[in-house]
């Protein structure tokens, strides 16, 4: 079974399709009912792990959706990983499902556009003075994105957005085993309800 996938052209849409998942925090800011957005994340992952379980078990399967989705592919992901959407829709209704309103707000916020922010920020930093792996300009970019969505959407304290904030960045930054759509967003949440509490 070939997997195709693309170097450098994958992150611009992978970017790109990942910042369409700030959907999630915005419904809950204008007043869709968290309940409501926390069954359809629910019903979407149930797809997404369909189509795992599928693409695993079907080399048909395989190949329809590397042919479909495998440019947007990391390679980890391509050779019988489990894809970052599919991190990203568990953690994020795991999120909305347990955690209050302002802490989904602010957790999945800091994974849909904090994480992306992080990347794109890091990718264009790497290209104008070089260099590789991550940047303190995409981290930067993490922690201001995330302090401010926990700030204006989740209308956390300005102390707590800026903790987040910071929390975010220092969970995306290290390259480790477990996938930063899980890190990003759980961190945030753990911290936010830690930071409730106190």
């Amino acid at each position: 079974m070939t997997v195709r996938i693309v170097g450098r052209g994958r992150e611009g849409p992978r970017k790109t399709l990942h910042l369409t998942t700030a959907s999630v925090p915005l419904a809950l800011w204008i007043g869709v009912p968290q309940r409501s957005v926390t069954v359809l994340l629910l019903a979407l992952f149930g797809v997404a792990v369909a189509v795992e379980i599928a693409r695993h078990r079907s080399a048909t399967v395989a190949t329809r959706f590397n042919t479909t989705v495998g440019m947007l592919l990391r390679p980890h992901e391509a050779a019988n990983g489990i894809t970052g959407a599919t991190w990203l829709l568990a953690t994020f209704a795991i999120t909305c499902l347990a955690a209050p309103l302002s802490v989904a707000i602010a957790a999945t916020w800091a994974g849909a556009v904090g994480d992306a922010m992080a990347a794109i920020v890091g990718a264009t930093w790497r290209r104008m003075r070089g260099g590789q792996g991550k940047t303190i300009a995409g981290s930067a970019a993490c922690a201001l994105a995330a302090a401010l969505g926990a700030w204006w959407l989740a209308e956390l304290t300005l102390p707590m957005a800026i903790t987040l904030g910071l929390v975010a960045a220092a969970v995306e930054r290290p390259r480790m085993a477990l996938d930063d759509n899980v890190r990003v967003t759980a961190g945030t949440a753990i911290a936010a309800l830690i930071l409730l509490r106190l």
